[in-house]
């Protein structure tokens, strides 16, 4: 039953004019189950409610599967929340292509694969609290924001 009302949603989603399209570091999808009441858990609420499109490529899914699945975050929250989440990442995202980029200066690859699914699938911002990503501000069209900062821009 539970299978049937994740198709419905997700096709009366794809009848919705076009969602904001972000692209969500691995700190905010930590701080989502971790902080269920914070803003990166709004944020993550909002893009599995359909309100949001997030892009992901191989790599930023890879990514988030090695440091949420690693069992860790069991002390922390349920098995069960982290594998949902990871579950939704897999089959609910934008899957894109992501070509490298030139830009912007990130030591971090994990970091650099994620702005280049950003810019490649179109996102208007990659949402982090990492302080180096933040230092750049952005690359292209796309903007590197706190959860805090992205919420009063989307103004949800």
């Amino acid at each position: 039953m539970a299978q049937i009302a994740r198709i419905v949603l997700m096709f009366y989603c794809s009848l919705a004019p076009s969602a904001m399209r972000i692209a969500i570091d691995t700190n905010i999808l930590i701080a989502a189950l971790t902080q269920p009441r914070g803003n990166s858990a709004r944020i993550v609420r909002a893009w599995r409610e359909g309100r949001l499109e997030v892009v992901a490529s191989a790599a930023t899914v890879r990514e988030a599967e090695l440091v949420l699945g690693g069992g860790w975050l069991a002390r922390l929250t349920s098995p069960a929340a982290v594998r949902a989440l990871l579950d939704d990442l897999r089959t609910r995202t934008v899957r894109v292509e992501a070509p490298p980029i030139t830009g912007p200066r990130l030591k971090d690859a994990g970091d650099l694969r994620l702005a280049e699914a950003a810019v490649a699938g179109g996102a208007s911002y990659i949402v982090t609290t990492d302080r180096e990503f933040l230092s750049q501000r952005g690359y292209g069209s796309t903007e590197f924001v706190t959860p805090g900062e992205f919420l009063r821009l989307w103004q949800e």
